[in-house]
């Protein structure tokens, strides 16, 4: 019994070990899922079904037929993953990378550069660009499928805004045109966006009616080692660095798009490679000085305390912040409502003072123009 729960221990406290579990998973879950909708579209009846139905002869055939298509819009809606109508997509957030997968020819490898993570909407002849807190931080005009042309259609792109160069650069897909792409494996995600570019080449170029460049960001996999390694040895990765490395992405194939975080993306700074996964890398990607090789992981906690730290600083500079500005709006609407007051007051002392001089017979009694000036009426 010791050893049992000691063996749970290990298991409770090796967070790599968790990864992996929780990787095998949600990759099971969603094959599930695409199991159930595929079924779903093609009218194929699940083993559950069956049993409902012969457990319950006495249905009618119009209530199993309803019940039926009930149970697969519960099947098919049971997806967390698909945002409720209304709402917006959710940008899919990666985990640090703390184990090396046992096949890493399961993985696709994604250089990203240093710049703002957004959703770019295309749908009803319009282009918006939403944050990670899903507002709209810009709008412009493109020739994605769902803005210029195909304006019935939406495309939903993952991107990274790159300001000093002042251009989208595309990690992947919700959807893009007709195709949707939500429950697709990355592999197919990857390739239909290598295809869709290669298809429209002006897209990453500037005009009237495409007024910032996208750019597909090139992925690798990793049964190509020989592309891996150039990959990996290259510095800069793009060229004058521009734009800069942040780090490194890790899609697995058969991942689908996750709106919120998920183990099936990962992430590591280009000089975490060599420690973590065991490949080198060009020795310009030079770590800082608080990196110890052997401990990445405890590195990786403390980045994450530190970030922390830094978003709550800001969260109250924000709301420091708000009363200031509050103050700010109150003077201004007393000001607002002084002016108001004066204006008013004005308006009231010219009129008492037609009122006073029609009564000591200064004026007449038939509409002159200045009656009508003070609001007079006969």
């Amino acid at each position: 019994m010791t050893s049992n729960y000691k063996d749970l221990y290990k298991k409770s406290v090796d967070v790599g070990e968790q990864q992996k579990l929780r990787q095998l998973q949600l990759l099971h879950e969603q094959k599930q899922r695409r199991q159930l909708q595929q079924d779903a579209s093609r009218n194929v009846p699940d083993s559950n079904e069956e049993d409902e139905e012969e457990e319950a002869p006495e249905e009618t055939p119009t209530h199993s037929k309803a019940t039926r298509k009930q149970r697969r819009k519960r099947a098919t809606n049971n997806n967390n993953n698909n945002p409720k109508k209304g709402q917006h997509f959710k940008l899919q957030q990666s985990e640090w990378l703390r184990h090396r997968p046992e096949n890493l020819c399961d993985w696709l490898l994604l250089p990203c550069p240093v710049g703002k993570r957004c959703l770019v909407i295309a749908t009803n002849g319009r282009t918006k660009v939403h944050n990670k807190a899903g507002r709209i931080i810009m709008q412009l005009r493109t020739l994605l499928p769902g803005d210029a042309h195909m304006q019935k259609c939406k495309t939903v792109l993952d991107c990274v805004y790159v300001p000093e160069v002042d251009t989208f650069y595309v990690l992947d897909a919700i959807s893009f045109g007709q195709q949707q792409l939500l429950d697709c494996e990355a592999n197919f995600r990857f390739f239909w966006l290598r295809s869709r570019f290669d298809e429209h080449g002006e897209l990453s170029e500037v005009s009237k009616r495409n007024e910032k460049p996208f750019k597909l960001l090139a992925y690798y996999d990793f049964e190509d080692a020989n592309a891996v390694d150039q990959v990996l040895q290259r510095h800069p990765q793009w060229e004058e660095n521009q734009p800069q490395l942040d780090g490194m992405l890790f899609y697995h194939k058969e991942a689908s798009y996750t709106c919120g975080t998920t183990p099936l993306v990962c992430w590591l700074f280009a000089y975490m490679l060599p420690d973590v996964l065991d490949l080198p890398v060009n020795s310009s990607y030079i770590p800082p000085e608080d990196y110890q090789p052997s401990t990445a992981l405890t590195y990786m906690d403390e980045f994450d305390k530190k970030l922390l730290a830094q978003r709550q600083q800001q969260k109250v500079r924000g709301k420091v912040a708000e009363p200031a500005k509050e103050e700010a709006a109150a003077a201004a609407g007393m000001d607002q409502g002084q002016e108001d007051e004066l204006e008013e007051y004005a308006e009231l002392r010219s009129l008492l003072d037609y009122q006073r001089r029609l009564e000591l017979g200064e004026l007449d009694m038939d509409c002159t123009p200045a009656a009508s000036a003070v609001g007079s009426s006969c």
